[in-house]
Order: structure tokens, then C-alpha cells, then sequence
């Protein structure tokens, strides 16, 4: 398959359309803001373009989270040749990750790619995915980056916050962060506790109020 897609959209039942999770926590939360600029600046000094290598990066992430969706629904995903040579390997050392931490793990999926608009708040958003370990249920993010930032905690809160709207009889019990190694093909297993996908959920809640406000300036 190919790398291009059509953004997607979330509507409400209204026909309205709604931003979206990382839309808002993208224009509201700026705590890795020096972080980035000083790489930006550093590749810069080196000759780089950070631009092309964020675009890359970006790209290599959407192949991968399309290859571990495949490989938990077991159907064969086709790259097809607008994904460069460098994006491929790099996107398989990620599924090798993944397939070696869904080995050790053994987690029965229950959904992935979960499409949800939230109707109390006006915001749309998907979720990699729910699994069961035992009788325990947990809502997981997949993600390729260097490392982990505490965004991605405020993001998986707000999920487990729609999912549950959704899902009135379901009940999450944690959270988990999979980073894919995507240079080394290693896996991270980042556990998130309810109490930190709650106050994760709280605080979108006043990034979302921000983002309201802010169109009254």
C-alpha cells in the first residue's frame, strides 16, 4: 500500500467536524519546545535539514504502526514503492520489535485503530488499540520516537477518557507505551498507571479549554 492517505476528519453527530487530540495538544502543550529547537538548531549546524528529516521520521512511523496493524489483524500489508529503501528497514526493524514484544507478552488484542469521536467534548481522535493481558484491559500507543515524552501520557489519558465514553460497560485498567526501536530493532515497554491516564485526561481538559478560549482573542 501506499504512503498517501487523506487526513483524516472526525465529525460529530451533528455533521460538525471536531479537532482532533493531537491538534490540540500540538498548539497547547509546548513542554518539549526547547528540546526541539535545540535539535533543530544542532542539525542545522551539521548541514542537515531538520524539516526533511522530520517528514522522513514521520513517514517511517506511519509504515510501521500500518505494518503492526496488519501483523495483529494477520493480513499482509504490500510496501509498495513510494516508501524509500531506508523508511522500509528502518519500519521493519519496528515490526521485528513488535513481533518480539507480542511474543514475550502474549496480549489478546481486542481492538486496534480506534476511530473515536467524543460527543461530551467535541474532540476526535484514534487509538492504536486495546488489549487484554489475562483479565486485565489496557489501552496502548505505539510509537517510533527517540524516546518518550510525558505528551504522549496526556494523549493515551485522553483516549482511555473517549474510549470509556464509548464504551460504558469497558473498564481500563492501565496504559502502555511501546516504543519501536526503529534503528535497533529493540522494544521499550512503558507501563502507565489509571492515576496517570486520569490526570493525563485532566490535564487535556484544560488544554481543550485553552484551545476554546483562545478563539475568543
Amino acid at each position: 500500500m501506499g504512503k498517501f492517505k487523506v487526513h483524516t476528519k472526525y465529525i460529530a453527530e451533528d455533521g460538525n467536524v471536531v479537532p482532533s487530540v493531537t491538534t490540540i495538544l500540538n498548539s497547547q502543550l509546548g513542554w518539549n519546545k526547547s528540546i526541539l529547537m535545540n535539535w533543530g538548531i544542532r542539525m542545522v549546524k551539521e548541514g542537515k535539514d531538520p524539516h526533511a528529516y522530520t517528514k522522513d521520521a514521520a513517514d517511517t512511523g506511519t509504515l510501521a504502526h500500518s505494518l503492526c496493524e496488519a501483523d495483529i489483524n494477520g493480513t499482509d500489508y504490500e510496501i509498495t514503492d513510494d516508501w524509500t529503501e531506508n523508511q522500509t528497514v528502518r519500519a521493519m526493524k519496528a515490526l521485528m520489535a513488535f513481533r518480539e514484544w507480542r511474543e514475550q507478552t502474549k496480549p489478546k488484542f481486542v481492538a486496534a485503530e480506534i476511530r473515536m469521536v467524543s460527543e461530551n467534548q467535541r474532540v476526535g481522535g484514534t487509538a492504536d488499540g486495546v488489549f487484554k493481558i489475562g483479565k486485565k484491559i489496557y489501552i496502548y500507543d505505539i510509537k517510533t520516537s527517540r524516546d518518550t515524552y510525558p505528551e504522549m501520557r496526556v494523549q493515551l489519558g485522553q483516549y482511555c477518557t473517549m474510549y470509556e465514553e464509548l464504551q460504558p460497560k469497558a473498564k481500563i485498567d492501565g496504559g502502555v507505551i511501546l516504543r519501536l526501536d526503529k534503528e535497533t530493532g529493540d522494544f521499550h515497554y512503558h507501563a502507565v498507571h489509571r492515576d496517570t491516564l486520569d490526570i493525563g485526561a485532566k490535564i487535556f481538559k484544560h488544554a481543550l479549554a485553552m484551545y476554546e478560549l483562545k478563539k475568543e482573542l
